[in-house]
């Protein structure tokens, strides 16, 4: 009995050893595969954070963005919330965009519009910016209209504030800079496939009402001489589907101007195209030298010379503000267009 017992209690302690070493060795296995396991998702995360941008953990890279402009490239905070203008506010209406301050006088076409925001304003027509004024405002960005300062001006309004400035003379690509730096480049987008969209639109009225083979002539008459603008300078030559006149291509061989020449009043019979346009002062023009311009335009109107033109006998010369035709922006371009498609179609 006893040598059976024992026999037995061996057995039980061998089954319990072999227990023991194989869950010894399923643990063993166990833990390998957890650490390999581990040690691959460690990798696999340092691969993503080193190839994914939105993964970086710098703070500085994360508030702030690089954009190229008129005088170089400049960082400026992300989505700035007290952004100074001076120049480009048709572009930040068209953008929805906030400001704290900008460039507007009694005249100017964006008054209406500027004054609805209550905020600090130029108050004059110098086309030069205020620093003192622009300082007080506490901007966090500024946004100048690149013409209007020289680099010793630009360096100056960079102590103020993150400084960009763009030149006037196509919108579109600034829009689209001004939008990256605005955390707002998706509006900037939809504002222009808007613009397009207006001016297929317009340009098929314009087509359907007159025909497609109709001449314009966009001009400048003051008592003393004669502008006449080039296709390059305005859009209504070439988007509206009206036609450069026969004359443009003469004048432009006699000049090496891009935007257009300067003429004698004795040349006005020259303009022989079936729609003029004709505008009277600058854009940026105090109301009273507006009205004074205006005025003069009378005078002209009296002359034989003036009278001979063969729009003038056909009553197809339409005085529009130079203060939106001289201006570049896509409220400026609409205001245009509608001008132009009024004119033509019979709606003025």
């Amino acid at each position: 009995m006893k040598a059976k017992k024992g026999h037995r209690t061996l057995n039980r302690f061998s089954l319990l050893l072999v227990f023991m070493l194989i869950a010894a060795l399923v643990s063993a296995c166990g833990n390998k595969a957890i650490s390999e396991d581990t040690t691959k998702a460690a990798a696999a995360q340092t691969n993503q954070q080193a190839t994914d941008p939105e993964s970086e953990t710098d703070p500085k890279a994360a508030q702030a963005i690089k954009i190229k402009h008129g005088f170089g490239e400049t960082e400026v905070p992300l989505h700035p919330k007290r952004v100074a203008v001076f120049g480009l506010e048709d572009i930040m209406l068209s953008l929805e965009a906030p400001m704290v301050y900008a460039y507007d006088f009694i005249g100017y076409y964006l008054d209406d519009e500027i004054q609805k925001l209550n905020i600090p304003v130029s108050g004059s027509a110098d086309f030069k910016p205020n620093l003192e004024a622009i300082l007080q405002t506490n901007p966090d960005l500024i946004i100048v209209q690149q013409y209007s300062i020289d680099q010793k001006g630009y360096d100056e309004l960079s102590k103020i504030a993150p400084t960009i400035a763009f030149a006037p003379d196509d919108w579109k690509s600034s829009i689209i800079e001004i939008g990256k730096a605005l955390g707002l480049e998706d509006k900037a987008h939809s504002v222009i496939q808007a613009n397009e969209e207006e001016l297929k639109k317009a340009k098929e009225q314009i087509v359907q009402a007159v025909g497609a083979d109709k001449t314009v002539a966009y001009i400048r008459p003051s008592d003393k001489d004669l502008q006449v603008f080039f296709p390059s300078f305005n859009l209504v030559y070439k988007e509206l589907g009206l036609l450069p006149y026969q004359g443009i291509a003469e004048l432009q061989q006699k000049t090496k101007d891009d935007w257009g020449i300067n003429l004698s009043l004795e040349d006005l019979p020259s303009i022989t195209a079936d729609y003029i346009f004709a505008i009277y002062g600058g854009s940026i023009d105090t109301e009273d030298a507006f009205q004074k311009e205006v005025s003069a335009s009378k005078a002209i109107e009296e002359l034989k010379l003036w009278k001979s033109i063969p729009a003038v006998k056909e009553d197809h010369v339409f005085k529009v503000s130079s203060r939106h035709w001289m201006s570049s922006g896509p409220i400026a371009e609409s205001r245009e267009v509608d001008d132009v498609v009024n004119a033509v179609t019979g709606k003025h």
